[in-house]
């Protein structure tokens, strides 16, 4: 007799062109603003003398992750999208901190609400 064998079907996964350049989008911004913190950290002293230097570099750090998570998203984790949420939430309460306002502070939320719903299609697709 023989043995049946399973096999398991894996759904393919086609990211949609909206996400992809989203991904794109928030790779390049995440890593020119890190690297703007990190070569820039004199000048934006500078510029703006009220704006802590644990400020910046918690900014450029969190940048940094960014693009770490950013990555993690083009390899479909979900998790990754979770901590981009909280980056942007640190970001957030640091915007307001060094006070940019909460106008300006709030329009760096909209970068996880886009990618939310970039990624809303295609929910399932991620691990």
């Amino acid at each position: 007799m023989k043995s049946m064998v399973k096999k398991e079907k894996k759904q393919e996964k086609n990211r949609s062109t909206l996400l992809s350049i989203w991904l794109i989008v928030t790779l390049l911004a995440n890593a020119g603003t890190a690297i703007a913190y990190l070569f820039a950290a004199g000048f934006i002293s500078a510029f703006l003398p009220t704006v802590p230097s644990w400020a910046i570099s918690i900014l450029e750090v969190l940048g940094l992750l960014n693009v770490v998570f950013t990555i993690f998203l083009f390899m479909w984790k979900k998790w990754a999208f979770f901590a981009v949420c909280v980056n942007a939430a640190i970001i957030f309460i640091i915007n307001l901190a060094i006070g940019i306002g909460v106008i300006p502070a709030i329009f760096g939320l909209a970068g996880p609400l886009i990618l939310y719903l970039a990624m809303r299609p295609q929910w399932g697709l991620f691990e």
